[in-house]
């Protein structure tokens, strides 16, 4: 075994991409240009939602992915942005400083390096088992609520309406 092969299986890193197989190659690549192709629209959408500038979602495609293809060990998740995490990431911040202000952006890019650090301890000390503790039911009801609340919050725009208050239940009352 040579250095760079004891190195890759000690640390797990490239698990989810290693071996890669010469005939499959093509079939990853138009995979990952149709990935691409969905994918880059959806998260300037979700940066709208979180409340940071559109390149945000381009730093949030390109920077996890890269990430997860050197330190993930699945071939088969996708690692990208998420309408629940642009959600809770506005409605938590949005208390705390002006939505798209420098200091908004200071506590997200904080919140991100936070959460990428945590991840990376998660994955040194193998705790990937406590996602089988979450009920499918849970996790549905959760996304679903987080569609509610995004749909709400949207509604007004979709509709050409006005809205003069940045909570949702507010919204419903007028």
């Amino acid at each position: 075994m040579n250095g760079n092969a004891s190195v890759t299986s000690r640390f797990g890193l490239l698990q989810g991409i290693l071996p890669i197989q010469g005939k499959q190659t093509l079939k990853d690549s138009f995979a990952g240009f149709q990935l691409a192709a969905m994918n880059i629209p959806q998260a300037l959408g979700y940066t709208r939602i979180a409340g940071t500038p559109i390149v945000t979602g381009f730093y949030t495609l390109l920077l996890p992915l890269l990430t997860f293809a050197a330190l993930g060990s699945s071939r088969y998740l996708v690692v990208a942005a998420d309408s629940a995490t642009a959600a809770i990431l506005a409605g938590g911040l949005s208390r705390l400083a002006p939505i798209a202000s420098p200091h908004y952006m200071a506590l997200a890019s904080m919140v991100a390096l936070l959460t990428a650090g945590f991840l990376l301890l998660a994955r040194a000390f193998k705790l990937g088992f406590l996602a089988d503790f979450l009920s499918q039911t849970v996790l549905v009801g959760f996304l679903t609520g987080v569609g509610f609340q995004v749909g709400i919050a949207v509604l007004g725009e979709m509709l050409g309406l006005q809205i003069q208050s940045g909570r949702t239940v507010i919204q419903l009352k007028r």
